[in-house]
């Protein structure tokens, strides 16, 4: 059986932990609050997922556990995980599969040896930690909101996409992907992963920053007439930047407005971060991509006049 240990206990990362601790799975969940994870140890998490509801009970710990653990699973901001690296036991090793779950660009898109991605991994601690052949590529398409402290709902059901960096990593993450559909989660297994990254990056970059400058939700961004236009503009400015580095998108403009339309009034991360007074995750959304444009010399202008009015609304009101 494999072993799991998830960092994050956020939307995500307690959704993920639900499904696989009811389906039987070897999983601990890392809660660094303190009473967060003793409230999580007495009563499981509550998911709603679609029309079914469940209790689950994943194993809780307030750190990773040092071996013993065969898939890492970082569900954490992507700003939080040099931290999150840094902090880890020497038990988790090449030998560990590493998953990270995260919006925008992963810093693995670097490649091997190559320049770090300043955005992402301003030290280059991620990319000395992991080697590219124990990373899974990860592309989530699971919709999932915090309803409690112990509380998740997922709309629909879980998905994630799939993809080794290294060609000789592909049996291990087909052997992954088979072990998370036995668990009931959707896995599409992608040979072209770094595709399916950069098409999320686009969805990610077109949507977020827009959904805090209008407070709109991700069905009316990509549907309303006066916003889908700005949505489309920033989906083929990422694309434009993705060519640039030898990406084709597996999903044309309409599919990825689809996409968007039939997550209906859910509204997106970062619209929850500003409502909530957190910081707005805009290094790896929105920075990260500027600054791989501007290695090879373009501009994005809708994307950073859009971001840039994400950002004004969080600075403090002017005397």
């Amino acid at each position: 059986m494999m072993r799991f240990a998830i960092v994050g206990a956020g939307a995500i990362g307690c959704a993920l932990a639900a499904r696989l601790a009811y389906a039987g799975a070897d999983v601990t969940l890392v809660v660094r609050d303190p009473a967060r994870a003793a409230l999580i140890a007495g009563q499981g998490i509550a998911c709603r997922e679609g029309a079914v509801s469940y209790v689950a009970r994943p194993r809780v710990a307030r750190t990773v556990p040092d071996g013993g653990v065969d898939v890492l699973v970082m569900a954490v901001k992507a700003g939080d995980l040099p931290a999150v690296a840094a902090s880890l036991p020497q038990g988790i090793g090449p030998q560990t599969l590493v998953m990270p779950l995260v919006n925008g660009i992963p810093w693995w898109l670097a490649g091997a040896g190559g320049e770090t991605i300043q955005a992402v991994d301003p030290d280059g601690i991620l990319q000395r930690r992991f080697l590219p052949e124990q990373v899974v590529g990860s592309v989530v398409y699971t919709t999932a909101t915090v309803e409690g402290p112990a509380a998740v709902r997922v709309t629909g059901s879980q998905k994630l996409v799939l993809g080794a960096l290294c060609p000789d990593r592909t049996a291990a993450v087909a052997a992954l992907a088979q072990r998370l559909r036995a668990y009931g989660i959707g896995i599409e297994v992608c040979d072209t992963i770094v595709d399916a990254v950069w098409n999320k990056v686009a969805l990610n970059l077109a949507t977020n920053p827009l959904s805090v400058v209008t407070g709109a939700p991700l069905g009316q961004l990509c549907s309303d007439e006066r916003l889908q236009p700005i949505v489309s503009n920033i989906l083929d400015e990422a694309w434009r930047v993705a060519a640039r580095y030898n990406a084709r998108p597996p999903m044309t403009r309409e599919d990825m407005l689809n996409r968007g339309r039939a997550a209906g009034a859910h509204r997106t991360s970062m619209l929850e971060d500003y409502r909530k007074g957190r910081p707005l995750e805009l290094s790896a959304i929105a920075d990260a991509v500027f600054e791989l444009a501007a290695r090879v010399g373009m501009d994005l202008p809708v994307s950073r006049a859009v971001v840039d009015m994400a950002r004004f609304q969080t600075m403090p009101p002017v005397a």
